[in-house]
């Protein structure tokens, strides 16, 4: 499909780069797009490329469902995006709330959120949240309870956001904050209580009102409601991959797991099970035309068609790493940053980007001007399929060669 008319708020191809270089990239994405579906990668996939603002591809392959149906992928498809709701949505408030002084990033959180001491966590920070360096472990089936054996065995299945913070506050450090790099959805469902609580509006209001409509994004909501179902790309049947892991640790025989293909419903179960669609690790569903005006305003610097949504100078320090020293998979605030492998080789040191879980990932390149989308439903109809990690480099790396030519 060609690039996307101006309704997007972004422009058509202009003379400053050359239609035979928009030619060169468009062919790049759609050799890489159907290779991928010829080889599984994922049943479809929507990739956007931006340049200074200008559309240089827009392209839908393959389908958005393949079970029990098939429908075709289009450039309107909306995915659940999974963890790239934590730049999008949480870090953006959260650095919205740094801009206007309402909470201090190098604070500890239990100016907060007093009870986050427990478990020898004082002397975290905001900050450290924010980087995946708090200490807090990865991931935990909060909806569930503890395994058995374990400390955590006497913790009560969580049934909501507010238990799970709870839980979480209770949970021991596993390293002390600030010296390693621990990716976090526990943090995360932290900073969204505490957009909650320090706002004084739901994660979902604040995002609508402060991000959504300044944006003008018509595509992209916590918890899409049934009339949304027809747009959206399916992910898993039922919660078949939480399942699993919840039987290797001898839990959830009798929890009333979704069996139905999820489709609109978000896939992350601590987001579903406790948030009913809305948290601060994931949740979040967009379209490629939303997140284009979403990374365009990251590169104008946090400002787009006049709507300023963080200052200049808190964009730049978003993109910085903020995690030197601390391994080769360095933090900005909220951010990924160069020396992800999932960036490739070939964008530029000031590169930011993240990945969600159900197969989507952003890469933002200041220095070429230039932003990548790519939207794939890799985890329907199962989420056994990984391919997509050694895809998003090779993707990556072909757009930016067919861009410097």
């Amino acid at each position: 499909m060609s690039p996307s008319p101006p309704s997007s708020g972004l422009r058509g191809v202009s003379s400053r780069r050359s239609p035979r270089a928009a030619r060169r990239v468009r062919d790049a994405v759609r050799a890489h797009l159907t290779d991928g579906l010829g080889r599984g990668t994922f049943p479809g996939a929507v990739a956007a490329v931006l340049w200074r603002g200008e559309w240089l591809a827009l392209e839908a392959l393959g389908d958005a469902q393949v079970a029990p149906r098939r429908r075709r992928m289009t450039t309107d498809t909306v995915f659940d995006l999974a963890s790239v709701t934590k730049p999008v949505a949480t870090a953006t408030a959260i650095l919205q709330l740094w801009a206007r002084r309402v909470i201090d990033l190098d604070a500890p959180v239990t100016s907060y959120l007093p009870r986050f001491a427990l478990g020898g966590k004082s002397g975290t920070t905001v900050r450290h949240l924010l980087t995946h360096t708090s200490g807090l472990p990865a991931w935990e089936m909060l909806y569930l309870p503890g395994p058995p054996g374990a400390v955590r065995a006497r913790w009560r299945a969580c049934r909501s956001i507010e238990e799970a913070v709870a839980r979480i506050c209770a949970t021991p450090a596993a390293a002390q904050p600030g010296t390693t790099i621990t990716y976090s959805d526990l943090g995360f469902i932290v900073l969204g209580h505490l957009v909650e609580r320090l706002s004084g509006e739901s994660l979902d209001d604040y995002v609508r009102r402060h991000i959504v409509r300044p944006l003008g994004l018509r595509w992209t909501r916590f918890a899409p409601p049934a009339s949304w179902r027809a747009r959206c790309a399916a992910t898993e049947q039922g919660n078949a991959f939480e399942r699993a892991r919840a039987a290797e640790q001898g839990l959830g025989r009798r929890f009333p797991w979704r069996t139905h293909l999820l489709r609109g419903e978000v896939h992350d179960g601590n987001a579903w099970y406790l948030g009913r669609g809305v948290a601060g690790h994931a949740g979040l569903f967009g379209a490629a035309r939303d997140l284009a005006r979403f990374v365009n305003m990251i590169l104008r610097g946090g400002e787009l068609n006049g709507a300023r949504i963080m200052p200049a100078g808190i964009v730049a320090e978003a993109r910085k790493n903020q995690t030197p020293g601390l391994g080769s998979e360095p933090r900005g605030l909220g951010w990924a940053v160069k020396g992800w492998p999932f960036l490739g080789a070939r964008a530029s040191a000031e590169t930011v980007g993240h990945t969600g879980f159900t197969g989507t990932s952003l890469l933002i390149d200041p220095r070429r001007h230039l932003a990548i989308i790519l939207l794939t439903n890799r985890v329907h109809p199962g989420a056994s399929n990984d391919a997509v990690r050694q895809f998003r480099p090779a993707f990556h790396d072909a757009v930016i060669e067919a861009l410097d030519g």
